[in-house]
């Protein structure tokens, strides 16, 4: 708790805890960084003024965790917090400060040497050992078994993907038959429509067939009528026309006939 207070005498307030907590992300904060670009924060409030991103969803993505972790120095120290020291007091800064801090530390009995403090001395060398003999080799086995999840993961995911294409392309083809059975619909209404129409002229050409039929017999009748009324009326005429006419009157007639026979032949 002491070191703390005295670390939070030289840095500023929030400082301190940035670059233990951002150091795996692409976006760690050092100062040389800031003082050539400073972004505004997505989470800012809205100006009053009125423009054309308005409502538009922010460029930013935010933060996001990188696949590996941030450059430290001696092991476990952040790059940032010897940046910050660049621009104050040159690249020597950190280490002189860390050295007078220690020693500080050391002078005062704050940091107290005990038989803690040597086993550590033997400890750390083993660590050192261990993280740098065994660690490539125990990362790379945990990147194996983490690659095979992710690779679970996409295989899950593409599955997934390739379920809900094929329910799409199914609700597709639901939409395009259902746009067909429209399509039938309309011809079979205009099937039905037609057929209505073929019996409708069927039953009127009917309806004009029986009713010329009777025209004709009544024509072919009246024609029939006629005729016989002429036959007996010719008869009956050349009946009494007969019954008038006597043996006498046949005689002279035959008579007048032969005399006007003997008139033309004598005249030729």
């Amino acid at each position: 708790m002491l070191i703390y207070k005295v670390i939070k005498l030289r840095f500023p307030k929030g400082l301190l805890g940035q670059p233990l907590l951002l150091t795996h992300t692409a976006t760690c904060p050092t100062l040389h960084k800031q003082k050539e670009q400073q972004k505004p924060s997505i989470c800012a409030p809205k100006s009053d003024s009125k423009g054309p991103s308005d409502g538009a969803p922010p460029s930013s993505p935010g933060l996001k965790r990188a696949l590996k972790s941030g450059k430290v120095r001696f092991g476990f120290l952040p790059e940032e917090w010897f940046l910050f020291f660049h621009s104050k007091t040159g690249v020597s800064g950190p280490y002189i400060f860390g050295i007078v801090f220690a020693n500080y530390l050391f002078s005062k009995e704050i940091f107290v040497m005990d038989h803690e403090y040597y086993t550590s001395l033997s400890i750390f060398p083993m660590l050192y050992f261990v993280s740098t003999r065994l660690g490539p080799a125990f990362a790379k086995f945990l990147d194996k078994d983490i690659d095979e999840f992710v690779n679970n993961l996409e295989k899950d995911k593409k599955d997934e993907m390739s379920v809900f294409e094929n329910v799409i392309k199914d609700a597709k083809d639901a939409q395009w038959r259902a746009e067909g059975q429209k399509i039938l619909m309309d011809a079979k209404k205009e099937h039905i429509a037609m057929q209505l129409e073929a019996i409708y002229r069927e039953r009127y050409m009917q309806v004009f067939r029986a009713v010329k039929n009777r025209l004709d017999y009544q024509v072919q009748l009246h024609r029939s009528l006629s005729i016989i009324q002429q036959k007996w009326m010719i008869n009956w005429i050349i009946e009494n026309v007969k019954k008038a006419i006597t043996r006498e009157f046949e005689k002279k007639f035959f008579e007048k006939a032969i005399q006007d026979i003997s008139a033309i032949a004598g005249r030729t």
